[in-house]
């Protein structure tokens, strides 16, 4: 009879020892890109393993997948309502998202997608280098997803535009003259460019204006999932407060804002009224690209 009272009471301290470690395991389902062709979420897919990888010491293990197919973003809403097909993703932030969802406050990307240049059709580009700021800009029309918060930020602040039900096709209707400019991510547009050069030859990056829209990129998690989000956040915060964020975000990114050349570039502003004051006015979370510490802009000339 003991040694039965001995291995039960073994059994049961093997399944305490063992719960932990299985409530430990977070299965992460991120949402699937559009195509071979569409590589907008590498970078977020990356952070998430950095993340991921940063807070097993707190939380455990963790594995990360992809959704079975790709959704456009109001169907991806609700997939992660549900929390079934997909519970986590990074999308620049509208106040349908960050009401229905568990957002992270801390841009993924320091705030770079929000400096925004356009495609073009090059035989454009010198009626672009004419304009009169904004005004000039608001006369002419840009291209965006029909769910995408462009769209509201361009809308709020006066500039035309025309929507497109897939990313893939608003490459075309560029280029068929259904608009006249595609604003794009500084982090975006330089290989949406390379990919469809040769596709489309007249296709041209648009070189004497950016905007800057204010609009964040965050992990959303499902909010059946609220560990998941603990994790994430706290992980966010990590990376944030040693400056490994920065410089993961550089080490991404430095590349395209040298190539951008954004310092020479005449700035309109698109101030966004979704976005809570709070993670505006957290100074940490957002990536200067004007700062000289980065040398994405030429120091200035000292006087003699």
């Amino acid at each position: 009879m003991k040694i039965k009272e001995t291995l039960a009471h073994l059994a049961a301290l093997l399944l305490a020892c063992l719960a932990p470690m299985a409530q430990a395991m977070d299965a992460v389902v991120f949402d699937r890109a559009a195509s071979p062709a569409d590589f907008r979420r590498e970078y977020s897919r990356a952070l998430l393993q950095q993340v991921m990888e940063r807070t097993v010491p707190q939380f455990g293990s963790f594995s990360i997948e992809a959704a079975d197919a790709h959704m456009e973003r109001p169907r991806l809403l609700q997939a992660l309502k549900e929390g079934k097909l997909v519970n986590v993703t990074a999308y620049p932030a509208d106040a349908t998202w960050l009401a229905a969802l568990r957002s992270v406050p801390v841009p993924i990307d320091m705030g770079l997608q929000s400096w925004r240049i356009a495609l073009v059709d090059a035989r454009q580009q010198d009626k672009f280098r004419r304009l009169a700021l904004p005004d000039g800009l608001r006369e002419l029309t840009a291209g965006v997803g029909t769910a995408w918060v462009t769209r509201a930020a361009l809308r709020d602040n006066g500039f035309r535009h025309v929507t497109g039900s897939n990313y893939g096709g608003l490459f075309d209707m560029l280029m068929a003259g259904r608009f006249d400019y595609f604003p794009r991510g500084v982090n975006e547009i330089f290989q949406e460019y390379d990919l469809r050069r040769a596709a489309f030859p007249q296709l041209a990056i648009e070189d004497s204006i950016v905007l800057h829209d204010n609009i964040p990129s965050l992990f959303f998690v499902s909010p059946r999932y609220p560990r998941l989000h603990k994790r994430i956040s706290a992980g966010m915060e990590l990376l944030l407060k040693d400056g490994s964020l920065e410089r993961f975000v550089l080490e991404h990114h430095r590349g395209f804002l040298l190539r951008a050349r954004l310092c020479e570039r005449r700035r309109i502003e698109l101030p966004n009224r979704d976005i809570a004051p709070a993670i505006l006015a957290r100074k940490e979370l957002w990536l200067d690209p004007f700062h000289p510490r980065h040398g994405i802009c030429p120091a200035p000339a000292r006087a003699r």
